[in-house]
């Protein structure tokens, strides 16, 4: 018997946003490319306050986003406190949203929240970097917790949707969390996930919102059973007249898919493990790399640079030219006047020419190579090492030369590590460390003001035509595509049509037969639904229907608190419906007299990345209630070893866990 909610056991340019000039409002620059048309103005400085414009004690191990006269990034808030026994307590550390004043580093203001349902450790907390919309003048933030955030520049919070309980996101353990990235009207990011119905199948899934609203547009999951927990960012490019979202997965692969709908253009196959390298463009060419074993031959890590107009399988047909043996598995690439950088796991600086493939030089930087480069328009390369070092090179033609190299120390002989990249913005570098954000340039500088990136909306006037029963020319778009509801609410739906022109191609409203399946509900004729009166859980579908193309949205209705769950009107083997994350772990069977919601068991040694369960019956609320369950555990034996189950309940986001093994609250 339940209450509320149960745990067991060819142009490379950004897409429909008009990014402001010299501002940097993604984190590999306003072109994804971690190249800036600016010439660098500093190239030299010092920590006494030689160039160093000013310095934050806000530190943290991402990338800042520089955008109308401001900075902004997530960072860790609080400290954990030693209890003893080489123990911790970290219950009070969160996140924060930070904005700084970009001229003076002075705090605008800040969102703090809490950290939730996840596995990552308190120092991989605030992995992620932001991203900026210039036309709207907004904010994105994706928190440790699965929290997707909108703000004004202001800190205003205009809404938010959690991951983690509405769509099953899964964080795993190591920090490797999805930026997400603006594509005109979507905001687009991407996450492990076991929800519900056909989305209960455990994979790597994108999902892109309305960037205004947090509505659901579409979903994608392309790839197939996932390796590991990935971070490698989508980039964005016009191929063909074809917006494509170009996106390294958590299955080894790389996917070019329909930016406006995440449908799956090719596939090219290169690594036995996930990617976490980002993409990056140029024209019709993509440049991906990493560091695991590769589908073929016995070298790890690969560089490889792809012809992304093809359709359908493209491993072999899809290859410009490739690198195997080069591992650069964590850092992410820059392109920039021909040439592309990469800095491998050994932190090597490699140029190689982005043609050919070919080695011009290859410089040290280090021990450990996770920052990415970023290079200017005259060649003036900004990047950081984990070990505490951050540099000023020039690229030379046949060679690199060193410009500027700092040290950080700290009097406690803590490592102050750089993780992230440098922003360049108006003729100032931003590049954050552990401990503190710097700001590097020289007063009273005259910057050269660059062009606007190229609208991808207007270059793209024939876009999407390549893959069949899509927006455009007879295709359509059902928003949102997928909803939680309650008895008694509504929602009102939106059919989308792509109608191509000589200046762009729109999705406009357009009139559409609408179909409910499987909800009590009525589609009135505004194309507002309204649900009925619902017993328990429900899901069920609305389709709408025109020129022969239908779109499908999922519905899940979930009860009012407060409620009782028993398990008895739900089929033997199956799970109430709309529960996230139970229906490939957990069915319904028959014990004592009744029904139960049991746990399916591995056959061999319990595996935390895939058995561990956690289910989610509703959408969060605030607080206020209670959580009652009966939960039964049995031993049972692998290997020699015997196991005890550990079982408890979520309330208000807190966990209450009783440890079979330890015996113990």
């Amino acid at each position: 018997m339940i209450k509320h909610s149960l745990i067991i056991g060819a142009l490379v340019v950004v897409g429909c946003t008009s990014a402001a000039a010299n501002d940097w409002p993604f984190w590999r620059g306003p072109e994804q490319t971690g190249m800036t048309r600016e010439k660098a103005i500093v190239t030299s400085w010092s920590l006494d306050g030689e160039n160093l414009l000013w310095k934050s004690d806000v530190g943290g191990r991402t990338t800042p986003i520089v955008m109308d006269g401001r900075v902004f990034m997530i960072v860790p808030a609080g400290e954990c406190r030693p209890i003893g026994s080489g123990r911790q307590d970290c219950v009070a550390l969160q996140e924060r949203v930070v904005c700084l004043d970009a001229d003076t580093g002075a705090m605008l203001w800040e969102h703090r929240f809490n950290v939730f349902h996840t596995d990552i450790v308190e120092n991989r907390i605030g992995w992620t970097s932001m991203v900026g919309d210039p036309r709207h003048g907004r904010v994105y933030a994706h928190g440790t917790g699965g929290e997707l955030f909108g703000f004004d520049r202001d800190g205003k919070l205009l809404w938010k949707r959690s991951l983690t309980e509405e769509f099953g996101r899964i964080s795993g353990y190591g920090g490797r969390l999805h930026t997400p990235i603006i594509d005109g009207q979507r905001l687009i990011v991407s996450f492990l996930s076991s929800s519900w119905g056909k989305q209960g199948r455990p994979t790597h899934r994108y999902l892109a919102v309305n960037k205004m609203t947090g509505q659901v547009i579409w979903w994608a999951e392309p790839g197939g059973k996932p390796l590991d927990t990935t971070y490698a960012v989508p980039a964005i490019a016009v191929i063909d007249n074809c917006k494509v979202l170009i996106a390294p997965a958590a299955d080894g692969n790389i996917y070019g898919m329909q930016s406006r709908t995440g449908k799956t253009l090719w596939t090219f196959r290169l690594s036995k493990r996930g990617l976490n390298s980002s993409a990056v463009t140029d024209g019709k060419y993509a440049y991906v790399c990493h560091s695991e074993e590769n589908i073929e031959g016995t070298e790890m890590g690969s560089v490889v640079c792809i012809d992304a107009s093809g359709t359908g399988d493209i491993t072999d047909t899809g290859v410009v030219w490739r690198r195997d043996g080069l591992r650069i598995g964590y850092a992410s690439p820059a392109i920039a006047n021909g040439r592309l950088y990469v800095v491998d796991n050994s932190a090597n600086l490699i140029c190689l020419d982005a043609k050919k493939g070919t080695t011009h030089w290859v410089y040290n930087i280090g021990r450990v190579g996770k920052g990415s480069p970023t290079v200017t328009a005259d060649g003036v390369i900004y990047v950081g090492e984990q070990n505490g070092m951050f540099h000023v090179l020039r690229d030379e033609g046949d060679k690199c030369v060193a410009l500027d190299t700092k040290r950080f120390k700290r009097e406690d002989h803590l490592v102050d590590e750089i993780f992230g990249s440098p922003a360049i913005a108006n003729g100032r570098v931003y590049f954050q460390s552990r401990y503190g954000t710097y700001c590097l340039g020289k007063q009273g500088a005259v910057v050269e003001t660059i062009g606007e990136p190229v609208d991808l909306d207007r270059v793209a006037y024939a876009a999407d035509q390549k893959a069949t029963g899509t927006p455009g020319r007879g295709g359509i778009q059902l928003i949102p595509r997928e909803v939680t509801l309650h008895p008694g609410d509504s929602v009102k739906f939106t059919a989308l049509q792509l109608k191509p022109s000589t200046v762009g191609s729109w999705l406009v409203d357009v009139n559409a037969k609408y179909a409910v399946q499987g909800i009590p509900a009525i589609m009135g004729e505004d194309h507002v639904l309204t649900v009925g009166a619902v017993e328990g859980f429900a899901t069920g579908t609305v389709t709408c229907e025109m020129t022969g193309v239908t779109e499908t949205s999922r519905i899940r209705i979930t009860p009012r608190v407060p409620f009782i769950e028993d398990f008895e009107s739900t089929p033997i083997g199956s799970v109430p419906p709309g529960w996230i994350g139970a229906g490939a772990k957990t069915k319904v069977v028959e014990r004592d007299g009744g029904r139960v919601l049991r746990k399916i068991a591995p056959k061999e040694k319990p595996s935390p990345p895939f058995m561990r369960l956690r289910v989610y019956a509703t959408p969060p609320i605030e607080g206020g209630y209670t959580v009652q369950a009966d939960l039964l555990g049995t031993a049972r034996q692998a290997k020699r070893l015997r196991y005890q189950a550990d079982m408890g309940l979520i309330n208000t986001r807190y966990r209450m866990i009783m440890l079979g093994k330890a015996q113990s609250l």
